[in-house]
């Protein structure tokens, strides 16, 4: 995702400084954070200011460096005519582009016959506010409202919250025992090939810190529990934007 010329620049050491601010910014992070990895650098509408997606295997996130590499920066960038934050709107890409990594196959759906929105949650066995949002799901459901499930238990990996999901997922009837799992029934362990070191890690790379956490279609991310109503509200409100 680096730019084309200045890989063409970077490959054949043949041209100016000016025509390689790629290099400079490489140049210039490498000498900040040596180990850091560059996901993308793209041009902004502020000359000579340039956006990097970085990636440290934790969280990918947005910065700003100026293209001679000397100075990088960290905050938000908003268009002042048109109130847009541009630095949000690449994030919620970036999220976008992870949570829709997981299909069908790789996740537990919750869908009503007649869909109007739909999001994913990053939901955590035994997270009391998950457990809330998963004893409401009919009114979620009946309100048009459809929910996928990427299993993040706040605890780590090989947690026991990490091995309720893992039972959860392996059992025949997912979603059965999902809820099960939800209420407060303690399955008997199962195991088998699972996708929730994935949601995990998927969780941290967009910044989910609690749970529940809410991931709408566009990307954006609401960190907390909604009632019903309130995230139709929320989903419509985007909708009409």
């Amino acid at each position: 995702m680096i730019r084309k010329t200045a890989l063409f620049c970077l490959a054949f050491s043949a041209c100016s400084q000016a025509q390689q601010p790629t290099k400079l910014i490489i140049d210039g992070l490498k000498n900040l954070a040596p180990t850091v990895k560059i996901s993308s650098i793209q041009t902004t509408p502020i000359n000579g200011v340039s956006e990097i997606t970085l990636d440290s295997n934790s969280i990918e996130d947005v910065f700003y460096i100026t293209d001679d590499g000397k100075y990088l920066i960290s905050g938000n960038i908003i268009e002042t005519n048109s109130k847009t934050n541009l630095t949000e709107n690449k994030k919620s890409s970036l999220r976008k582009d992870i949570v829709n990594n997981f299909d069908e196959s790789n996740r537990i759906d919750f869908f009503p016959k007649d869909m109007k929105h739909h999001i994913t949650v990053y939901t955590d066995i035994d997270c009391g506010y998950c457990r809330k949002l998963h004893g409401e799901m009919k009114q979620y459901n009946d309100l048009g409202i459809g929910i996928s499930y990427l299993l993040y238990p706040r605890s780590g990996i090989n947690s026991e919250s990490y091995n309720k999901a893992v039972t959860a997922w392996c059992t025949v009837d997912r979603k059965d025992a999902l809820t099960q799992s939800q209420n407060g029934v303690v399955l008997a362990p199962k195991q088998c090939d699972n996708p929730i070191q994935q949601h995990y890690a998927s969780g941290n790379k967009i910044g989910v810190r609690g749970t529940p956490n809410i991931v709408t279609d566009n990307g954006l991310l609401i960190p907390t529990y909604m009632s019903p109503e309130a995230l139709l509200q929320k989903l419509e409100m985007i909708a009409a934007q």
